[in-house]
């Protein structure tokens, strides 16, 4: 007796009906008898010299179904009268209680089946091999995603949860982004909650993301909860979310009486966010980021500066690249390059120096700049 092994489902889902076999290899002995168990108690047994071979014990939660290993087939003659001989052919099937059916399984079938495989004599060599089962209520409806809003910036925080309701056992979670499994670390697994009436469980996996380059020339990102339980249910729900960056437009469609000041603060208010992630993981965000932002500001200086060409000062600021600085840094230049222009209009409109010939300025005679909003 030899290579005795068991297949069993690792999980099956309740109302479904489990196959199991029994395999083994006489070595050219005779069998004695093949025997299955739940636990520590034996439902099923084929004994090959008995009558009947074939035996069933109550076990609770089971229901047995015996299966051909294989179908043999029987021929006879058959003489009627004078007329001519006739051949009749019949096939039966046979089992040697290798292979069993547990039919519509319950919750109470989970447990660990063995199968127990004897010689007869002279050896009466035992081999007993097992394996587990699991049968699995799976949950009636997808795992639910909240928390999540629709609009964020670089530098917010994404917080959500994600829900997979009423199963047996509970389901695992998983966030993905854009596809990819998000690191554990920032994700937070909350304890199993068990419906006392009806015993199911409900799993809720948390997600604290800190939105950094993820962000970076995009517009939209996906993320992803699944829900599995064995390899018998998966689910999966998506939420995506989208940049709330201001949009570039052309100053053509916006007034022109800005004041350039605001422009800055806009601006300074979104590099703070975009360099706030420096903060979280110590990692540097201006190295990771390879891009570079373009600014133009377009503003009237008409108030500050009446006699100035024109009555209007333009001025764009391009490309303010946030790898050799910090924010705060390059905003501060920016102040003062704004400080000394309204420093100098203000001392050529009180010293009546604006030029006599000085030609109009056709600003649609020039591209239209942009500018953000």
């Amino acid at each position: 007796l030899k290579d005795v092994r068991v297949s069993v489902p690792v999980a099956i889902r309740r109302g479904d009906n489990a196959n199991l076999i029994c395999h083994y290899d006489m070595e050219g002995a005779e069998l004695y008898s093949v025997k299955w168990y739940k636990g520590k108690r034996e439902f099923f047994r084929y004994t090959p010299k008995e009558i009947p071979a074939l035996k069933s014990f109550f076990v609770a939660g089971l229901s047995v179904e015996v299966r051909a290993h294989e179908t043999v087939e029987v021929s006879t003659n058959l003489l009627a009268g004078n007329g001519p001989q006739a051949q009749v052919s019949f096939r039966r099937p046979l089992s040697n209680g290798s292979h069993l059916t547990l039919m519509a399984v319950e919750s109470m079938a989970t447990g660990k089946y063995s199968c127990e495989v004897s010689a007869d004599l002279p050896s009466f060599d035992t081999m007993i091999v097992s394996s587990e089962m699991e049968v699995v209520d799976v949950p009636v409806t997808k795992p639910l995603i909240t928390g999540i809003r629709q609009f964020y910036r670089i530098g917010d925080v994404v917080l959500g949860n994600c829900t997979s309701y009423n199963s047996k056992p509970a389901a695992n979670l998983t966030w993905l982004l854009d596809d990819k499994k998000i690191n554990e670390t920032q994700t937070t697994q909350y304890p199993v909650y068990k419906e006392l009436q009806s015993g199911l469980d409900t799993s809720t996996l948390g997600l604290v993301f800190h939105l950094s380059h993820h962000f970076l020339g995009r517009s939209k990102m996906k993320f992803s909860c699944v829900a599995k339980i064995h390899d018998v249910y998966e689910q999966r729900v998506d939420r995506w979310i989208e940049d709330e960056r201001p949009k570039l437009l052309a100053a053509s469609a916006s007034p022109v009486g800005l004041n350039p000041v605001n422009y800055v603060h806009s601006i300074y208010d979104q590099s703070s966010a975009a360099s706030s992630y420096h903060h979280h993981d110590g990692s540097d965000f201006d190295n990771q980021n390879s891009d570079a932002y373009m600014t133009q500001i377009q503003g009237d200086m008409s108030s500050s500066a009446p006699s100035a060409p024109g009555g209007r000062i333009i001025l764009t600021l391009g490309v303010l690249h946030l790898v050799h600085g910090p924010a705060p840094a390059v905003m501060q230049i920016v102040f003062s390059i704004l400080t000394a222009i309204r420093s100098v209009s203000g001392r050529r409109a009180a010293a009546g120096q604006q030029p006599k010939d000085a030609p109009a300025v056709d600003v649609q005679q020039h591209p239209a700049p942009y500018r953000t909003i």
